[in-house]
């Protein structure tokens, strides 16, 4: 028991003495596994009874040998003029791989001090082994108070807390001449030299928030996602003030002219001398300052953004949520117009990087997918983005169109028109077809029509569509089909924002986005008939063949009213118990019962023989190419009721007798009739296919045209 003692004690002056660093070891690794019980208790009461300010009664002696071998081991690293540190758990470890990595691309001059303050982060870095991060536990800057509050706050507002102590403990015992603390969220575009250049020799580095003035008063005039400290004499006081600040308060919410962390930056600027506050709009750029509040000038050049005449350092990809490999959030709080340049000079770079991080760390554990990303249905996102070809092709422009048609063999000559028409007028567009029998979806898929995705008709059809399928004739379930067509593409292709249903007899005459600008940021569109009384009191007032919903909750909820009234009733005979007529007289209530509604009175937009034929009010005029009516733009002319009997017999209006006047003819039909006769010789020529009956209306040998056009007698104007 005296042999006991005597180590005992020998030990503790050993540990108490701070003697050399091989006799600590030698103590250490003497404490063999199977005597740690015998020496825990002994130990215990003979630390607290010298230093019971240090540690609580019931530490582990062994584990605090083991730090003070880790304190006298002094780490040694090469000196680099950049040193950064972030704090990272698990939730963060894609982002801040992809920061590293953002870092490494324009310097190999820094140091990214990693915290990790869970197991599973620690491991993961461990094991990437990445030369210029090094790695801190959590664990091992915490003391006493760290550990108190700890139990106190959520994650978040732990992770704030940590900041200046992480900072301390840095400077401290790697002896940095600076250090500079980023979020985790932070990616740089350009090499870090530009924040060091400007903070010259001052001991403090903040970053101007650039928001609102109400936001800068509640949550502070500067950014705690990017500061910076000297190890100099200002330097140091300042980060020990601010550390003492968060331990004793650092909560999310706000109180007392207080928040997190990031409030009392706020003072620095008054207690504290050699601040510098940053000018450049460059460095830590963010959404709250570059996409919304401030008006600056944003350019590009060599694919570089410029905020001003300031080249874009590091940006905040704050409230960024990732779901998966392809799906994020990129702003979480509300939903956000993000500007073309940004989208693709900032976030998509970002956004790759994040995914060739996912990659890197999948290989290493594929198990941190289910723990590193976020847990809730990309459904919920404010600001959706899905990464893709589409995506990618939509970020080009500043306006893009989606639309959708229903082609059968019958319609596919005229929807290959429509198709075309607007092919011909832009490229900014996508065309989502489904096709309702075989023929029709074998010969879209052998012509592989640019800005065109096909649907087959068992894709969207269910046991309540399938039901009604019986009772209805081709027409009527084609109507039956429209709002259950635009509500797929809106499930499936979450890239879009809207989508236009069109009829496959729609032509356009002159740039749709004509369209896009009338419709506005309204949630669904209607287009007028402009038709005759009798015709509307049956038909109703708005048309069914151009119609269309934003992605919003209003216009969801229109489009899935309007699919139940068709579901329940949709004829070709008009329905005075429903006031139905087809898909379309249920239009007229949608003003009365929803908000947010625009209805189109553009003129150009929807001409149709029941507006323009039948009425006889309207002037068709060309000049320059330019085709308008009433000197409006001639955007879209609806060709309803007009049969293409063969190649060269069409009846222009089957219903009755109407004057087609000249202009009418020349500038509207005859272009739309040659258009078809192109498209069946490259049914011939290109696909193979001489018999194009099966692609024109099926009428009786004796059937009489009512308003009859044979092609030899015209040429197109």
């Amino acid at each position: 028991m005296s042999d006991y003692i005597g180590k005992l004690v020998n030990n503790f002056k050993l540990w108490w003495n701070n003697e050399s660093e091989e006799k600590v070891i030698d103590v250490v690794s003497s404490n063999s596994i199977n005597n740690y019980d015998e020496l825990e208790e002994p130990m215990i009461l003979t630390s607290h009874h010298v230093k019971d300010s240090l540690e609580p009664v019931n530490e582990n002696r062994y584990d605090q040998l083991s730090k003070t071998q880790e304190i006298v081991e002094e780490p040694t690293i090469v000196n680099k003029p950049y040193n950064f540190c972030v704090i990272s758990g698990k939730e963060y470890i894609f982002k801040v791989l992809a920061l590293y990595e953002s870092i490494k691309k324009y310097t190999d001059e820094f140091h990214l001090f990693v915290c990790c303050i869970d197991e599973l982060t620690y491991s993961i870095f461990s094991k990437l082994t990445l030369e210029n991060m090094i790695l801190v536990k959590v664990e091992d800057l915490e003391d006493n108070r760290l550990r108190k509050v700890k139990k106190t706050r959520q994650t978040n507002e732990y992770c704030w807390t940590l900041k200046a102590p992480l900072m301390e403990y840095l400077l401290e015992n790697y002896n940095l001449a600076s250090i500079v603390y980023v979020d985790g969220d932070l990616y740089f575009f350009s090499n870090p030299k530009p924040i060091f250049n400007e903070w010259e020799e001052k001991s403090i580095y903040l970053c101007p928030q650039r928001d609102l003035d109400w936001v800068e008063e509640k949550y502070g005039k500067f950014q705690a996602g990017l500061v910076g400290f000297k190890n100099d004499h200002y330097g140091r006081e300042a980060l020990k003030w601010w550390k003492e600040k968060c331990i004793e308060w650092c909560y999310k919410e706000s109180s007392n002219n207080r928040f997190g962390d990031q409030k009392y930056l706020d003072d620095l600027t008054r207690f504290f001398p050699r601040v510098k506050i940053s000018s450049h709009l460059g460095i830590d750029a963010a959404p709250w300052n570059t996409i919304y509040n401030n008006n600056y000038k944003l350019t590009t050049n060599e694919n570089r953004l410029y905020i001003e005449n300031d080249p874009l350092i590091v940006f905040h990809f704050a409230c960024l949520s990732i779901y998966n490999f392809s799906e994020f959030d990129l702003w979480s709080l509300n939903t956000l117009k993000i500007d073309r340049k940004i989208i693709n000079n900032v976030y998509v770079p970002y956004l790759e990087a994040i995914r060739k991080s996912i990659n890197k760390i999948s290989q290493i554990d594929k198990h941190i997918l289910e723990q590193g990303l976020q847990k809730e249905n990309p459904s919920n996102a404010k600001t959706y983005y899905k990464y893709s070809k589409l995506s990618r092709e939509i970020d080009q422009w500043d306006n893009f169109m989606n639309f959708t048609v229903i082609m059968s063999e019958e319609y596919l000559i005229k929807g290959l028109a429509l198709y075309g028409s607007i092919h011909q007028k832009m490229r900014n567009f996508h065309m989502w077809i489904l096709t309702i029998d075989k023929t029709t979806h074998q010969i879209l898929t052998e012509m592989n029509l640019q800005h065109v995705s096909l649907i087959r008709l068992e894709e969207i059809e269910d046991e309540r569509l399938l039901k009604v399928k019986k009772e209805r004739a081709i027409n009527e379930y084609c109507w039956t089909l429209k709002a259950p067509l635009c509500q797929y593409v809106l499930n499936k292709v979450k890239e879009i924002d809207h989508i236009i249903y069109c009829d496959s007899d729609n032509y356009f005459f002159n740039n749709p986005l004509e369209l896009m600008n009338e419709w506005g940021s309204y949630s669904i569109f209607l287009s007028k008939q402009n038709g005759t009384t009798e015709l509307e009191n049956i038909h109703g007032q708005y048309q069914a063949g151009l119609i269309g919903f934003k992605r919003d909750d209003m216009s969801l909820t229109i489009l899935d009213w309007w699919k139940e009234k068709c579901m329940d009733h949709c004829s070709n005979e008009y329905n005075p118990q429903y006031d139905s007529w087809g898909d379309q007289k249920y239009l007229e209530s949608i003003p009365k019962l929803f908000s947010n509604i625009k209805i189109i009175d553009h003129m150009g937009i929807n001409v149709a023989p029941w507006n323009l034929v039948m009425k006889n009010e309207h002037t068709v005029s060309k000049e320059n190419s330019t085709l308008t009516i009433d000197g409006n733009l001639l955007v879209s002319y609806h060709f309803g009721s007009m049969i293409m009997i063969n190649e060269e017999h069409y009846d222009l209006w089957k219903l009755e007798k109407l004057s087609f006047s000249e202009e009418v003819l020349n500038y509207i039909y005859i272009p739309y009739i040659h258009h078809l006769i192109n498209i069946t010789r490259n049914f011939r020529d290109i696909i193979g296919i001489y018999d194009i009956s099966p692609f024109c209306t099926p009428v009786s040998s004796n059937y009489s045209a009512k308003n009859p056009l044979h092609v030899s007698h015209y040429h197109e104007v």
